[in-house]
């Protein structure tokens, strides 16, 4: 697959989550696009590790690249939900930020995201952040296991 493509690829996330919150309000279609999508992209993106390592990339060149738009949503939201008050804040800015972690399945990370606060099943700053935090590892691991799995089926080495 040509580089271009392979980069281009990596806006599949942020498209998925738009898709995933504007459609979450329909009756049925909504929760059925919640729970399907998350799962579908996992794949893809495992798939995507696997086509970066087939195309020649270096392992920490490619999860960089791949995962550079969920580590620049991830700086986004730390500077809009905790660098600014609730009067100053972009929202446009603020919910953009949160598209790339749309396209996770929330419904099962925000089960251990919840364990970052205080009080037991209280969804709150530290929740939410901790659910974007949680939701980049879970994409960066995803794709290094598809990365890996080329790296192992075709018995080269991982780190060349």
């Amino acid at each position: 697959m040509k580089k271009v493509l392979l980069v281009l690829a990596a806006f599949v996330p942020v498209l998925v989550g738009v898709v995933v919150n504007y459609t979450l309000a329909i009756p049925l279609i909504g929760p059925l696009l919640f729970t399907l999508l998350p799962l579908l992209t996992t794949a893809f993106w495992a798939f995507l590790g696997w086509q970066y390592a087939r195309s020649g990339w270096k392992a920490l060149p490619a999860v960089l690249t791949a995962n550079s738009l969920g580590i620049l949503s991830l700086a986004v939201y730390l500077w809009q939900f905790f660098g600014h008050t609730d009067e100053a804040r972009n929202l446009a800015l603020a919910g953009a930020s949160q598209m790339f972690s749309a396209s996770t399945p929330t419904w099962f990370l925000g089960r251990f995201a919840i364990l970052f606060e205080s009080l037991p099943n209280y969804v709150g700053r530290a929740a939410m952040m901790g659910l974007q935090v949680l939701a980049l590892v879970y994409m960066i691991l995803v794709f290094v296991c598809g990365f890996a799995a080329e790296k192992v089926v075709h018995k080269t080495d991982l780190f060349s």
